[in-house]
């Protein structure tokens, strides 16, 4: 296998070109005095960075004036008072700054935002002052003139769609990020959906490439599972933590990478990687076929509090292996029997082990036997479960209290490619409809993090005001009605 400095370097091979907008706000000047504001809207969810100008009105201004400047994804964050915010991830990720201004001068602010609006409050001053010349320079790796209207005959999916390409828009930066507001990293679960979806609408493969190498760069653990996220900015850095789904959907990724581009050199280059993946994972199998928990395990699944996960992570690995024995056949690759033979074996131990036939469902001893829409899904994702029985599986456990629900976007994409593998495109529809729907008619520019729509406080960090508004797992809509024409 290839060291982590040809990966890293073929990662700046593939480094994409930025481009840049100009978006200028509804208003252009202001003057005020002590506690005056203003508001700006820049019409749309934009990522990148804003400046003004500063002036005095009459008198020179004689002592440093003080600027408050608040960044929104919606009005409703322009409206928290973040002094309240007691949630568990770091203060600072809201976006509010304090400046202070010794003179009339063009201020350019220094840091990237996320936002759509933009409150400027005039905290002290000993004179009149006026702002104006307002400017927001947004960024994004995505080629807005290659992108084509879904044009479906149902109003809502068209602008599903259109809030779903601004989204990946908005999170394509130099790599896909989870969210442009928090946390601008890398993650490998959020870049296997963004590039779904890119593949059907920006079609920007130098980034799909990047953001690929740029694992295989990174640091394994001591089981040889990649990083599940990396920081590229300012330099190269593999996050600590390990993910075994991520991990493992990594190596799905480089599968969707070679069926949209028949790019062997990559697959080439990143094969060894993925069966690392396969056979960290293979390891934790026991003598029943049935993946067991290791220490300092954290598998994600999805932000639903209470959530077990191993039923889960079971039919992830299947999902894998299938995909990956698919590959291997594709290119020639001697272990091909090996991956393959594997599939009915994992698959009917896992029927055998996993499967309550009393109450026609999937529940592990190892989840305590807890009921999931999770477990179901990824069972059939897996091809543990199929046809007629299937379909009365899934159907049985949506919206049922007695199973845990999905509550991010990213879970209910798996939720809806299970619909699509058992011919259920209708109720694909619906499910799309009601889910992503839901957020448009809420007022939605982009896609949220984490939704639940009858608790929209909802947080996976214990605080809404640190929700992303605009998340990269989200966006997939535009991938299903595009693909199979909803």
């Amino acid at each position: 296998m290839k060291d982590k400095n040809y990966f890293l370097t073929k990662a700046q091979e593939n480094f994409p070109e930025l481009k840049f907008s100009v978006l200028a706000p509804d208003i252009t000047e202001f003057s005020g005095s002590n506690g005056d504001s203003i508001l700006l809207d820049l019409g749309q969810h934009a990522v990148g960075h804003f400046s003004f100008a500063f002036d005095r009105v009459d008198v020179f201004v004689d002592a440093p004036v003080r600027l408050v400047i608040k960044f929104g994804e919606d009005m409703r964050e322009i409206n928290d008072d973040f002094s309240e915010y007691k949630g568990v991830l770091s203060k600072t990720w809201l976006q509010e700054e304090i400046i202070n201004l010794d003179f009339p001068q063009k201020v350019t602010m220094p840091r990237r935002y996320a936002c759509r609006y933009i409150k400027i409050t005039v905290e002290k001053t000993t004179r009149p002052i006026r702002l104006f010349d307002f400017s927001f320079r947004a960024s994004t790796s995505a080629d807005v003139s290659v992108l084509k209207s879904a044009n479906t005959a149902d109003a809502l999916l068209n602008k599903i769609d259109c809030v779903a390409t601004s989204t990946l828009k908005e999170c394509m930066q130099n790599v896909f990020e989870d969210g442009p507001k928090r946390d601008r990293r890398l993650w490998i679960g959020d870049l296997r959906l963004e590039a779904l979806t890119n593949y059907y609408t920006f079609i920007n493969l130098e980034v799909v490439k990047r953001c690929l190498y740029l694992f295989a760069a990174g640091k394994c653990n001591e089981s040889g599972f990649l990083p599940s996220f990396v920081y590229e900015t300012p330099y190269y850095h593999s996050g600590a933590t390990h993910i075994e789904d991520y991990a493992l959907l990594y190596v799905v990724s480089v599968c969707d990478y070679f069926e949209h581009t028949g790019d062997r050199a990559v697959v080439d280059d990143l094969l060894g990687v993925c069966k690392l993946q396969l056979e960290s994972f293979s390891a934790t199998l026991d003598k029943n076929l049935i993946a067991t928990k290791q220490d300092g395990w954290f598998a994600f699944i999805d932000w639903c509090p209470g959530l077990e996960c191993m039923t889960a992570l079971q039919g992830v690995y299947l999902y894998t292996l299938e995909r990956f024995a698919e590959l291997l056949k594709a290119i020639g690759d001697d272990e091909y029997e090996k991956y393959s033979a594997l599939i009915p074996a994992v698959r009917s131990a896992s029927k055998e082990h996993l499967y309550d036939e009393g109450k026609k469902v999937f529940a592990n001893p190892s989840d305590n036997g807890q009921l999931s829409v999770h477990s179901q899904v990824w069972m059939i994702l897996g091809g543990v479960i199929t046809g007629e029985e299937a379909k009365r599986l899934l159907f049985s456990c949506l919206d049922n209290e007695n199973f845990k629900q999905p509550v991010t976007p990213y879970m209910r994409h798996y939720v809806i490619e299970a619909m699509l593998k058992l011919g259920l495109k209708d109720d694909a529809v619906r499910y799309l409809k009601k889910f992503w729907g839901g957020m448009v008619e809420l007022g939605a520019d982009t896609f949220w993090e984490a939704f639940i729509p009858d608790e929209l406080d909802f947080s996976p960090y214990n605080d809404r005001m640190i929700n992303s508004l605009c998340h990269a797992w989200s966006c997939t809509p535009s991938y299903f009605i595009r693909k199979y024409g909803l």
